[in-house]
């Protein structure tokens, strides 16, 4: 979780997934492509994310990087940096999944479970964050 542009240039190289809790510019996001180079999913605010030019997002999207609209409510930056998914809805998005349910009947469910964007639910049902073998604990941190 990134609350300012200053915080930027000290994130890890490896970060795979950030949220910006503030109004990026183009400038700020071109940072943000450079200093993490794995990153592959970028979360915004409703407001911030409305307001990125075209030509940002086909940039985004270009560089690999899924785009998605929410917030991380009740997470207190100043005590930890990171916003962890419990594995339990990790476990639930699975088992969903295996059930053979809908992408909306999973969003359903998961957005009554913990508060977390309908557009990081399918994500995260879409994205290597599920697939076998990456249960590593830095896997679920967004």
């Amino acid at each position: 979780m990134v609350t300012n542009r200053d915080e930027i240039p000290s994130l890890e190289q490896e970060e795979r997934a950030v949220h910006l809790a503030f109004r990026p510019s183009d400038k700020d996001l071109f940072s943000l492509v450079k200093t993490c180079p794995s990153i592959e999913i970028l979360q915004l605010p409703a407001s911030s994310y409305d307001g990125l030019s075209k030509f940002i997002k086909m940039y985004l999207s270009s560089s690999g990087i899924h785009l998605v609209k929410g917030d991380v409510s009740g997470h207190w930056h100043d005590l930890n940096n990171y916003f962890v998914i419990p594995s339990y809805v990790l476990e639930k998005i699975k088992e969903l999944e295996v059930q053979g349910r809908t992408e909306e009947e999973i969003i359903g469910e998961v957005t009554n479970l913990r508060k977390i964007s309908p557009d990081m639910i399918l994500h995260l049902l879409h994205s290597s964050f599920l697939s076998p073998g990456s249960e590593r604990p830095e896997m679920n941190r967004v």
